[in-house]
């Protein structure tokens, strides 16, 4: 049982790494680096140009991503962002733009654009939660394993600015603190 269990992953990895291949060279897709997309799903080849999905963000099985609008008679531009996580069975409608870090809910309807740092569901999709951290493929840092998460904070602390580069003007001190309105105006 190990060694078919081994063997499927293998075969696995050789399979979706030909799908994601096939999408960029032969339909034109723009497939970012370590991007996983399900075997089922579905991205319009009409205008197969109109698809970029961007790195590590993960399309579960029965997504459907629209790039034309048959109806209109348009051809339209469909962006998914870095860092995302498109749940199973959502349509995303054409011409909408997910940002970065985001995560879109299982059978969701997305409509309209989705910004950066949101968690977006229902049909039609609203964004429900705002300001949150994803890790590669959408997985959030409250439900991250430590050792993701100390890869994360030593990436994040390698972007930071140096400590001498924030706060006041060097010389200056701290700056003072400043009470409640109505403190002040009895003082004055």
């Amino acid at each position: 049982m190990h060694i078919l269990a081994r063997s499927r992953r293998i075969l696995h990895g050789y399979v979706v790494g030909f799908q994601r291949a096939w999408y960029r060279r032969v339909w034109g897709m723009h497939i970012g680096e370590g991007v996983r997309i399900s075997l089922s799903c579905k991205l319009d080849k009409t205008n197969p140009k109109g698809i970029t999905i961007g790195d590590y963000t993960a399309v579960t099985f029965g997504v459907a991503i629209l790039s034309h609008d048959y109806v209109n008679r348009r051809h339209l531009a469909t962006k998914i962002g870095s860092h995302c996580f498109i749940g199973c069975n959502s349509i995303i409608m054409p011409g909408v733009t997910i940002g970065d870090h985001c995560i879109v809910g299982a059978g969701s309807v997305v409509m309209r654009d989705v910004p950066s740092h949101s968690v977006v569901t229902g049909n039609p999709g609203r964004v429900l939660e705002r300001d949150i951290e994803t890790l590669a493929y959408g997985v959030r840092i409250s439900a991250a394993i430590p050792s993701e998460l100390a890869a994360h904070e030593a990436a994040k602390a390698a972007r930071a600015v140096p400590a001498s580069d924030q706060g006041p003007a060097s010389g200056q001190g701290p700056l003072p603190e400043q009470g409640p309105v109505s403190e002040q105006k009895e003082s004055a």
